[in-house]
């Protein structure tokens, strides 16, 4: 009877080993990669194509198209991410990132009607103006929210690692209890 009950501990111990990997990739792993993926579409794509088209290095039609692509994929990794489980720390950074989002979307917008114009002065002040003053409040926030997510994952890694001992320590004691009940049966 204790050998099955070791065994049944054992197997639920691997069950909750096994969900909490499922967690850790679904609503840790892959969120990091969105956040990392969302910081260098601000940080590097954005910054970029209107660095390129304000020194003719990317054409003016070429540069809408890829500010237009970026916004849509921006909207589709926010609303993924904001489908993982979140802290409350974690919603509370999101909701102020999403003010960030705000203002930088409105900037973008700008940036828009700039390339649709093919006005090189506005891009050359927008650039100077407003482009890294909304950009840069984003990417340092995305950069805490994933962060966070380290952090949270740590926090999961060492409290798995606290069940494990426990879990080993049961096992063990199980293990010789019954050795030493076999014997004095």
């Amino acid at each position: 009877s204790l050998g099955a009950g070791i065994g049944i501990l054992k197997l639920s111990n691997l069950k909750t080993v096994g969900m909490g990997l499922e967690t850790v990739y679904h609503d840790r792993v892959k969120p990091l990669e969105q956040l990392k993926m969302l910081s260098d579409i601000y940080a590097i794509t954005i910054v970029d194509t209107a660095n390129k088209v304000l020194n003719d290095i990317m054409p003016w039609q070429e540069g809408r198209k890829r500010l237009d692509q970026t916004t849509k994929k921006v909207k589709g990794l926010w609303s993924e991410y904001l489908t993982t489980y979140l802290t409350d720390e974690e919603k509370q950074a999101a909701k102020e990132l999403e003010l960030l989002f705000d203002i930088a979307d409105r900037a973008l917008k700008e940036l828009e009607t700039i390339f649709l114009n093919e006005d090189r002065r506005a891009l050359s002040e927008f650039i100077k103006r407003d482009l890294y003053r909304t950009i840069e409040p984003v990417t340092a926030r995305l950069d805490a929210l994933f962060q966070l997510q380290i952090r949270v994952v740590k926090d999961i890694n060492d409290t798995e690692k606290a069940r494990y001992k426990i879990g080993l320590s049961v096992g063990m004691v199980s293990i010789a209890l019954s050795i030493v009940l076999f014997f004095l049966a």
